[in-house]
This record gives C-alpha cells, structure tokens and sequence, in this order.
C-alpha cells in the first residue's frame, strides 16, 4: 500500500480557515446547492423564523425570489450562481419557463418530454374589458379575448351579496355606447307610451279633416244652396 508523503500530501479535511463562517454566512461557501428548502423559514420575518438562523443547513429561499419561475441552467445543472439565483431552483411544474420553440412554431419537438411549459397562444391575447362588462360592440372582429363566463343570478335580480369576490361575472352597462346600449324596460316603456300617443294624435288630426271636408261637401251638395245660387243669378 502507497503511503503519501504528509509534507507533499498533507492532509487538510480537519483544516479551516477563520474566514470560512463569513463566506458561508455571506456567499454560501460550501454548501450544496440542491440542500433542501427550510420549513420553518419565513421570508417575511427572516429574524424570527429559523432557530438556526444563518448556519441552518438548509436553504432559506428569499422572498423576492418566491414568484419567479424556475432556473433554466438548473434545470441542466449549469447554474453558478447558486442561492443568489435571481430565478427559483426547485423543480415546480407550475412555475416552469416558456418553452421558446413551441412559443416561435406552434409545436416542440421534445414533446412529451421537454420539461418548459408549452403556453396556448390564445391564452396570451388580453383579456376584452368590454365583453367582461357584458356587451363588446366590436363583436367577432374585437382584437382581444372574449371570455364566455356565467352571469350571476343573484346580481341580475339586483343585488349579490359577495360583491367582488362572486365566482361568476357581475355586468357592466355604464361604457356601452348609446346607440348599441341594451334599453332599460322603463325607457323602452316610455317611448311605447309616446309612439302611441303620437299615432292617436294623429288619427284624430286625420278623422277632424275628413270630417271638416265631409261638412263642406255636404254644405255645397244642400238645396239652401241652391236657391240662393238660383236668385243671385236672376237678379243678375
């Protein structure tokens, strides 16, 4: 058996130098990057979340770094810059990168197996705020989505007592243009009322003129009229 020289080969696993807590404390010197994520850390109140504070052997995720998606780098075990990572190392299906090929040609060639998320164009298309309130006058050619959702009961009988927080869509008639708004039953009841009033105005407009002419042409065919006419023309 080869025995090493220990002034050549000295032996250094017992070995620490002082400046070792603070690399560890600072930069995470020495620890392994896929440790696991501490339970009891709390990124809101870091001081008092973990007893072990900052020589837990675990990882303390930040929470500037909570809502991102996943390293891609990681993902392939590429990444250097370890918990300083501005993007999440963990594996976490709902927070995965965009696959970039299906993104740019509609389809992925590692499918079943590529590990990105294959996002539907359609889903990227804003939502329409005006088919949201209920009504879009675009119609068919609006360039934004349009969401079927299911109206509330409850909000068109006049009132929903869950407000803002109702699973089902409240609609909104205020930004609907005048010619395209949907009437209310009182409006639409008013101008039947007039309309009607307007016809029976004017039926009676047409029944005094035809009376007024009947008179007149009665008044002219009348045997009075005659003789008076008869007289006149012989005195003359």
């Amino acid at each position: 058996m080869l025995q090493h020289n220990p002034i050549i080969h000295p032996d250094t696993r017992n070995k620490r130098f002082k400046f070792e807590p603070f690399l560890r404390k600072e930069y995470n010197f020495g620890l392994d990057p896929d440790r696991p994520v501490c339970q009891f850390y709390n990124p809101l109140n870091p001081l008092n979340s973990c007893p072990n504070g900052n020589d837990c052997p675990n990882k303390h995720v930040s929470a500037m770094y909570s809502n991102k998606i996943v390293c891609k780098h990681w993902l392939r075990g590429l990444c250097k810059k370890n918990d300083h990572c501005e993007f999440l190392h963990e594996y976490n299906l709902r927070k995965m990168p965009e696959c970039l090929f299906y993104s740019k040609n509609g389809y992925c060639t590692q499918t079943p197996e590529c590990l990105y998320l294959h996002v539907d164009p359609q889903l990227k298309i804003p939502e329409c705020f005006n088919y949201e309130k209920g009504f879009c006058p675009d119609g068919p050619k609006c360039p934004n989505r349009h969401i079927r959702k299911i109206l509330c009961p409850l909000y068109l009988t006049g009132f929903c007592p869950k407000g803002f927080e109702c699973d089902f869509t409240h609609p909104k008639f205020d930004n609907i243009p005048i010619k395209l708004r949907i009437k209310p039953d009182t409006e639409t009841l008013n101008e039947e009322v007039v309309e009607k009033e307007n016809e029976m105005l004017e039926e009676q407009v047409e029944k005094s003129k035809e009376s007024s002419a009947e008179l007149t042409k009665s008044a002219q065919d009348s045997p009075t009229s005659a003789v008076g006419n008869g007289s006149k023309e012989a005195s003359e």
